[in-house]
């Protein structure tokens, strides 16, 4: 057994750290560790900070050790392994839960064994969800923009290397601009734009632009937990669940016939989605 990894992410308050202690204190059989990822308010500072348990936490089942990481962007991908290496000296086989608000770095910075989504009930359905006008717009950004997108993980475009296909239009820099790579559009009309949604690569990209960018997350995790709290708007829960669940039959292949998706007040010691997802929890990490 080595290091396991569970990334606890969602926009802020919406719960992470109550389910993060939920499941130390009733989903695992070992004790875990706790990280927190911030971002750097400073952007330039990266820091692995020990921090001491709090006074509240529950004596049953404490943190193993907690840490504090502030982190850039650019730097995450090294900031992160350093940490959960500070982990592994204090426990090879140990479990760690990480905490962090939505951010796509922190998305891919690391292959963590388990993922969790958390959200606190919506106050509309535009918090979670673009409107169609708005999706149909980032749709056709993600067509026009690979040819940028590769630019800025490959490498700058040399103008003479620009693909010379039909439909494929180049755009040198106007001198008065200064130096700048050439850049590659596509022209993309409605006819390919419906032939790449019936592809399923298309179709899932399409699932994942209709969500608003804080929560892209939720396509890609093991559970998704909806927090109602003491009190939500009931018509737009159920809209948003009904919507989240559409999305999760269309994206997740893989769901291995357990159920993805939850919410109640979690809580709420006497809501029966307390229990269903203990039990979820559990059976995710093969308890």
């Amino acid at each position: 057994m080595s290091l396991e990894t569970l990334f606890v992410s969602g926009p802020s308050t919406g719960g992470k750290s109550t389910v993060a202690r939920m499941i130390a204190d009733h989903a695992l059989d070992r004790p875990a560790h706790y990280i927190r990822m911030q971002r750097a308010a400073d952007r330039h500072t990266n820091a692995i900070v020990e921090m001491e348990p709090g006074t509240d936490d529950p004596p049953s089942n404490g943190w193993s050790s907690m840490h504090a990481v502030r982190y850039t962007s650019d730097r995450v991908f090294e900031t992160l392994p350093d940490t959960l290496r500070t982990v592994r000296r204090l426990d090879r086989n140990g479990f760690t839960i990480i905490e962090a608000d939505s951010d796509p770095a922190l998305r891919h910075a690391y292959p963590y064994d388990y993922r969790v989504f958390v959200m606190c009930a919506p106050p509309d359905l535009a918090t979670v969800f673009r409107t169609p006008e708005g999706a149909a717009v980032a749709l056709q950004q993600v067509m026009q923009d690979t040819a940028s997108f590769a630019s800025e993980i490959f490498g700058l475009f040399d103008a003479t290397g620009l693909d010379d296909s039909v439909g494929v239009e180049h755009e040198l820099p106007r001198p008065s601009l200064g130096p700048a790579p050439a850049v590659e559009n596509l022209s993309v009309g409605e006819s390919q734009i419906r032939h790449f949604v019936s592809s399923p690569l298309g179709a899932e990209i399409a699932s994942r632009i209709q969500l608003q960018p804080e929560f892209h997350a939720l396509v890609e995790s093991d559970v998704v937990v909806i927090n109602t709290g003491a009190t939500s708007d009931e018509e737009t829960l159920d809209e948003c669940v009904r919507r989240v669940e559409k999305l999760l039959a269309r994206v997740r292949h893989d769901a291995r016939r357990q159920s993805v998706l939850y919410w109640g007040d979690i809580q709420d010691t006497d809501d029966p989605i307390r229990y269903k997802l203990l039990r979820r929890f559990r059976t995710l990490f093969a308890l």
